[in-house]
């Protein structure tokens, strides 16, 4: 038995040691990614006035740039393609918590329509974004809390806090659709080949009964952010290439329940309807997310004025 527990000990101190090695992957992780934008949250280094959430909608429809361009405050934008609103959340609720972070003055959530709440194939909680960042404590904690490490293992043994995408050590190359501006926006310069250049004028409706409990409690949360830290909140509501479904703007105004503005784009601009605007059916183009911003910019500085 003596002879047992000392062989085991011998391979635990062995194990231990070999494991350590693998701090060199997982710190120089980060330094291969061309999306740092979560990094800058982590490290405390987020500074503006204005902050953008949302999925691939929030990325590409909105340049953050132009809040500042026309005379208003700072944005950024921090939405991330195929991110759902518990990842929102997340980035929300990490920006407010780590320090050094500015408090925004105005959080615009850029809603999926109808998507939002509903099943989606294309809309998830990004756990890809965070594997390449657990370097640190925070992120290895949220992955703790959703299940994706065990609690104390992951303190202790670090290729419990690795995946396969921490091993890929070529450096990460970036889309051929778009870039990442400074601001975060990344829009789209091109159009989509198999795109369909006929507006679809079929008016769909939304059903309430088909939301997602857990993303409905997701974006309960997010408002509750925003309300607890007295923090302005917009709820946009991009273009698609269609008419808006009927009876989704006023469930998120019954959602937001007095707090917050629901901000909805002038539909008779002839440019939400000319596929030259849009790169596919459910984003616009880098020309029609400037016409699309400087609405939402309008808008904002009513609310909000210098």
């Amino acid at each position: 038995m003596k002879r047992f527990l000392t062989r085991l000990a011998m391979f635990t101190a062995f194990f231990l040691l070999f494991d350590k090695l693998f701090i060199i992957v997982r710190n120089t992780s980060p330094t291969r990614e061309v999306d740092r934008r979560l990094e800058r949250v982590l490290e405390g280094k987020i500074r503006a006035d204005v902050l953008v959430f949302g999925s691939s909608r929030g990325a590409q429809c909105v340049i953050a740039q132009r809040f500042a361009d026309s005379g208003g405050p700072s944005a950024y934008n921090l939405s991330y393609p195929g991110s759902d609103i518990t990842f929102h959340e997340y980035l929300l609720r990490q920006t407010l918590e780590t320090k050094g972070n500015q408090k925004p003055k105005t959080v615009i959530l850029v809603v999926d329509d109808s998507d939002e709440l509903m099943v989606s194939n294309t809309l998830e909680f990004r756990f890809d974004r965070l594997y390449p960042l657990v370097r640190y404590k925070d992120v290895r904690d949220e992955m703790v809390r959703r299940g994706k490490m065990k609690p104390i293992i992951s303190e202790f043994v670090v290729l419990s806090q690795l995946n396969q995408s921490n091993f890929k050590l070529r450096k990460r190359q970036p889309s051929q659709n778009y870039n990442i501006l400074p601001c975060g926006s990344m829009p789209i310069f091109r159009q989509k080949a198999t795109f369909d250049r006929e507006y679809n004028s079929n008016i769909n409706t939304y059903s309430p009964v088909d939301e997602l409990a857990y993303k409905l409690q997701a974006f309960n949360s997010f408002t509750d952010l925003c309300r607890k830290n007295d923090i302005r909140l917009i709820i946009a509501v991009p273009p698609n290439f269609r008419k808006v479904t009927t009876g989704f703007i006023p469930r998120l105004e019954q959602l937001l329940n007095g707090y917050g503005t629901v901000f909805i784009y002038d539909e008779n601009k002839p440019e939400y309807t000319d596929p030259d605007y849009f790169f596919d059916k459910a984003h616009l183009n880098e020309e029609g997310a400037k016409i699309y911003t400087d609405e939402l910019v309008q808008f904002h500085n009513q609310l909000a004025p210098n």
